[in-house]
């Protein structure tokens, strides 16, 4: 097996590196297992800590029947708090999910309340109090359209455009058509709300059959992190070979590609399947 002239190429090549690379490479290569045991410990923690609504502090009840009358204080109502979880729930596709539930539960609560007997202003407005507090406040300019006596269409339209929120605009021509009609609107209303429960029965069945490629997909790019503190518990040097040759850089430059365009290329296989199924 031919051998690299590494002191020969170092000398030539580390001159121009930036003066922190050799120190944190020598760091890298001795705390390598740490490393590598603290993102597995924090990747376990990730799978089995409670979700992010967990984290609260709550007072004692006041009674009253109120939802939240014995909160504290909530960590999710701290500006930067909200908006780190918002971005991380973006990535993981949550905020869709959430606001197609949303939908569908403003829908059904529309129609029972329309069944019932209660004008259409009035039921909107009780349909969006009944929403958990994320998706009240998304939808809360549909209750003060509502209140206001302006028309409730134009705020479902414009909510519509908000990605997981298209069942907005179905909603938004189902009332149109009964105004301009004065047909019925809580059957319509009805039949949106199971038609938009049905797609969102699909999106789970086609989610749980995707579920092996994205977890295969993920396990292969984790591989090679693996192999690189498998090589040092060994008593091998990867990380000072890959961080201060040239051919090691290279090879961690081609590595790093290859495993970015394996996630991209499976990413894009689940985005076309979900988009030929209509639902994308």
């Amino acid at each position: 097996m031919p051998t690299w002239p590494q002191n020969a190429d170092a000398s030539l090549f580390l001159p121009h590196l930036p003066a922190f690379v050799l120190p944190t490479a020598q760091w890298l290569a001795g705390h390598a297992l740490w490393l590598l045991a603290a993102g597995a410990a924090g990747a376990v923690a990730a799978a089995v800590a409670p979700g992010a609504a967990a984290l609260r502090l709550r007072g004692l009840e006041t009674g009253g029947g109120r939802r939240g009358a014995g909160r504290l204080f909530d960590l999710r109502a701290i500006p930067p708090v909200r908006r780190l979880r918002t971005r991380i729930a973006r990535m993981a596709g949550r905020e869709s999910r959430r606001r197609r539930r949303a939908v569908a539960e403003l829908c059904a609560v529309l129609a029972a309340e329309l069944r019932a007997g209660r004008s259409p202003g009035e039921a909107v407005v009780t349909a969006v109090d009944e929403l958990d507090p994320d998706s009240g406040r998304e939808l809360a300019p549909l209750s003060e359209a509502a209140r206001s006596g302006h028309d409730v269409t134009v705020a479902l339209r414009a909510l519509a455009g908000t990605r997981g929120a298209g069942g907005l605009g179905h909603l938004a021509a189902c009332w149109r058509v009964a105004a301009d009609t004065g047909a019925g609107l809580a059957g319509v209303v009805d039949r949106l709300s199971e038609s938009l429960a049905r797609e969102e029965a699909l999106r789970r069945e086609l989610g749980a059959q995707l579920a092996g490629p994205r977890a295969t997909a993920v396990l292969l790019s984790v591989l090679p992190a693996l192999g690189l503190g498998m090589a040092t518990a060994l008593g091998g040097s990867p990380l000072t070979f890959l961080f201060t040759t040239p051919a090691g850089l290279l090879c961690l430059a081609a590595g790093l590609a290859l495993d970015a365009a394996g996630l991209f290329w499976t990413h894009w296989m689940v985005r076309r399947v979900l988009s030929e199924s209509g639902m994308e």
